[in-house]
């Protein structure tokens, strides 16, 4: 049984006044997960998990260290803090270092739909079953997962900061396969597993692996393209985790350096960082107890940012955004509630005025080519269609692209009027737009 809220803000606090160092910070996440899985359009798996993590940073001068353990009676909590003090003792000692944050006035919405009891073992299985049933009755085979997740995280100091919120989430996700290059896909991600309606998703996966029989293959160019918005999220997420992190705007490795203040993308995109949408899943403070806040990274095209922590905040003499991830990691703050601002346009609006172009669904193995110029690399998958005279026409097979995405989002022809909260984890989320752009550049065929 996963600790409650009350448990873990109790230990939490508990861990933090009884480190042996000059200050403390503790970090406790309890979760809970359920997962059903199927594949070859039947269940094949049901696992279930509960674990509570505590984390303790201890200060001792300008150094600082950290322990983990998952063992939270008193001795275990006592020997974490002991651990965690040892490792400050022989850290070096960081000149920047600031010391912990004091602690802030929080706003903790709800968001907790108490997920587990409402979608248990049974109904998760029904709502396999009214996912494959879409694939099966067309001869096609059905992959995916129906998951859910409770966590409550609590941190404190011994400055006296107390954080403490729970939440949870739901996701689903289906591969609809067939013969002939036959495959299309569609996933599902909200706080509310109500909201999920299994056959219509299923059926989304199914009709485009209907549609993507027999794919031809697209000679390399640069087309005019309509990004899906799982297509548009998986670029926002390098855009965040690459151009608007303090860390790599302090090392000189994001393009933000000289560019913040400047037009780097269409006015018509703007890009912000916001935990407090009712939109979306997560926490609404980071992992030192810091309100999270509404943070523009494209504001009308115009560069902002980056998300800080106290680390950083002190460092560049910005204001803290409340963007820290656990201690230690190696990313520094980064944003992990993106969402592009919503247009005026409708997927099927945009399709009609492309004479020749391309529709990608979703992107797969994107890396990155070009961190300063934001260039990335990566496959098209699971539902790539020629455009041709306003309309899909014919399914075509795995394209390669490399694209300066800067380049790309500065020729925006139309944004999506409705948004998409996509996602991978209970920590990261993105809510994203389809979007149409002049071009976009691919360079070889991936199957």
């Amino acid at each position: 049984m996963r600790l409650d809220l009350e448990d873990i803000r109790m230990l939490a606090g508990r861990a933090a006044h009884n480190t042996p160092a000059d200050a403390a910070e503790a970090v406790i996440m309890a979760t809970s997960s359920a997962l059903t899985r199927f594949a070859g359009n039947r269940i094949h798996q049901n696992v279930a998990e509960t674990d509570s993590q505590l984390s303790i940073r201890a200060v001792i001068g300008t150094r600082t260290g950290v322990a983990n353990t998952n063992r939270l009676d008193d001795d275990s909590i006592l020997r974490c803090a002991a651990a965690a003090a040892e490792a400050a003792r022989h850290a070096p000692q960081d000149p920047d270092f600031p010391g912990l944050p004091d602690p802030q006035s929080l706003t903790i919405p709800s968001r907790f739909e108490h997920a587990s009891s409402s979608f248990d073992a049974r109904r998760r299985a029904q709502a396999a079953r009214d996912i494959i049933i879409q694939s099966e009755a067309r001869g096609l085979v059905a992959a995916g997962t129906v998951e859910i997740g409770e966590y409550a995280v609590a941190v404190a100091s011994s400055l006296d900061v107390d954080a403490a919120m729970q939440a949870d989430h739901a996701r689903a996700t289906v591969l609809s396969m067939g013969e002939n290059g036959a495959s299309g896909w569609a996933s599902f991600l909200a706080n509310d597993p109500s909201s999920l309606s299994p056959s219509a998703l299923g059926s989304h996966a199914a009709t485009m692996a209907e549609r993507s029989v027999d794919p031809i293959e697209l000679d390399t160019g640069t087309y005019p393209v309509v990004l899906a918005p799982e297509a548009v999220a998986d670029i926002l997420d390098f855009v965040g985790y690459l151009g608007f992190g303090a860390k790599a705007f302090a090392e000189g490795s994001s393009f933000l350096v000289g560019a913040a203040g400047t037009q780097v993308m269409d006015p018509r995109i703007s890009i912000y960082d916001d935990a407090l949408s009712p939109a979306t899943i997560g926490l609404s403070f980071d992992y030192e107890g810091q309100p999270k806040r509404r943070t523009p990274l494209i504001e009308g095209g115009i560069a902002r940012g980056p998300v800080t922590d106290s680390y950083y905040s002190a460092k560049l003499g910005i204001p803290n955004t409340g963007h820290a991830l656990p201690a230690p990691n190696m990313y520094g703050p980064i944003p992990l509630n993106i969402e592009m601002k919503a247009g005026d346009s409708t997927p099927e609006e945009m399709i009609a005025s492309v004479e020749r172009g391309v529709y990608v669904t979703r992107f797969h193995y994107v890396n990155v080519e070009d961190p300063m110029r934001l260039v990335l690399t990566g496959m098209t998958r699971d539902g790539t269609f020629l455009i041709e005279d306003g309309e899909l026409s014919r399914p075509v097979k795995n394209l390669r692209f490399t694209q300066d995405v800067l380049e790309a989002f500065s020729r925006v022809r139309a944004i999506g009027s409705q948004r998409m909260l996509v996602g991978s984890d209970e920590a990261a989320a993105t809510l994203a737009p389809a979007l149409m752009l002049d071009s976009w550049a691919f360079t070889g065929r991936s199957g």
